[in-house]
């Protein structure tokens, strides 16, 4: 299983320095892939709640984060080795020939290191910022990512969609990859087969481990490379601050004891998931950069511990 880390774009801890040393630092130590995530805004009265949280409001470093695609660019500057994703885009916010290029430079300046992870998002707050059309998000994203495919397919490229018109026009540069892979997440049936349907491989986060193989399990029947989409997990990381167990009921993925965290790893490795990475972004104290690469190197240690372990 391939392990990565959620670069540090959020919050008081999103710095050019630390981002920049944690790059460096995560490359240097052998890690796979350094990750970002897609925020546009924090609602101050959210019109839809946010699914992941009791109380329905975004974590507060949320309240201050660096563009993930600029992040990228800058990180993909600085190394030489490591994969860059993104979890997730939230893709009707975007117009795919914009997004399509930004995308596809990239490549080409990482030397084909790119991960393209799309979703639908949840914030209709976020949709009506961006002019788009929440009720329709669906329809929009599946129409978006075969646009992307046409955009990074041979030219001339020509698209007629509902949503997306593309005259025929010479689209460069194309990614250095062929194809970049698009990883998209979901969570309901629909947007489960969906993934199974359109994409490249299946990326989850915020769930507990019995949920999550059985997710897998629905985007692989759906698939039509006959199941063979790879997967990628975003772990957010929250040990209890006493180190003690949560009740299982509800438990998502790496909270809790650390003995619970490390059940969680050797789970979802022994369940052949192909990477997870960990997201330290939500620690109490992940604005000392110190803190955040000990806790690192804990997981690394653990996820490098093996199957044999798993329970």
């Amino acid at each position: 299983m391939k392990i990565g880390l959620a670069l540090p774009h959020l919050g008081q801890q999103a710095t050019t320095e630390n981002i920049r040393d944690f790059a460096l630092y995560a490359e240097q130590d052998g890690w796979d892939s350094l990750w970002t995530g897609d925020r546009t805004l924090y609602p101050v009265n959210p019109r839809t709640p946010y699914p992941a949280r009791p109380d329905g409001r975004l974590h507060p470093v949320n309240k201050r984060v660096f563009e993930h695609l600029t992040v990228m660019s800058y990180v993909a500057a600085i190394t030489d080795r490591i994969r860059l994703g993104v979890s997730v885009l939230i893709l009707p916010l975007y117009n795919p020939v914009l997004l399509g290029r930004r995308l596809a430079t990239l490549d080409q300046l990482s030397h084909g290191r790119v991960t393209a992870g799309v979703g639908l998002g949840w914030s209709a707050d976020e949709y009506e910022a961006a002019g788009s059309r929440f009720d329709e998000r669906a329809a929009m994203a599946e129409e978006a990512v075969r646009a992307l495919r046409a955009i990074w397919g041979p030219d001339p490229v020509e698209f007629s969609g509902d949503y997306y018109t593309i005259p025929a026009s010479i689209i460069g540069p194309k990614p250095v990859q062929a194809p970049l892979p698009i990883v998209m997440g979901g969570f309901g049936p629909k947007a489960l087969d969906r993934v199974g349907r359109l994409a490249d491989g299946f990326t989850a986060a915020a769930i507990d481990v019995d949920t999550l193989i059985g997710m897998i399990g629905r985007v692989r029947s759906a698939s039509e490379t006959g199941g063979d989409l790879p997967t990628v997990v975003r772990a957010n990381v929250e040990p209890t601050p006493d180190d003690s167990d949560l009740p299982e009921q509800g438990r998502r993925l790496a909270t809790g004891s650390w003995k619970q965290i490390t059940s969680d790893i050797h789970r979802i490795d022994a369940a052949g998931i192909e990477e997870v990475f960990f997201d330290l972004n939500f620690l109490p104290d992940s604005e000392d950069l110190r803190t955040r690469l000990d806790i690192a190197s804990r997981l690394k240690a653990i996820a490098h511990s093996g199957t044999s372990r798993a329970t």
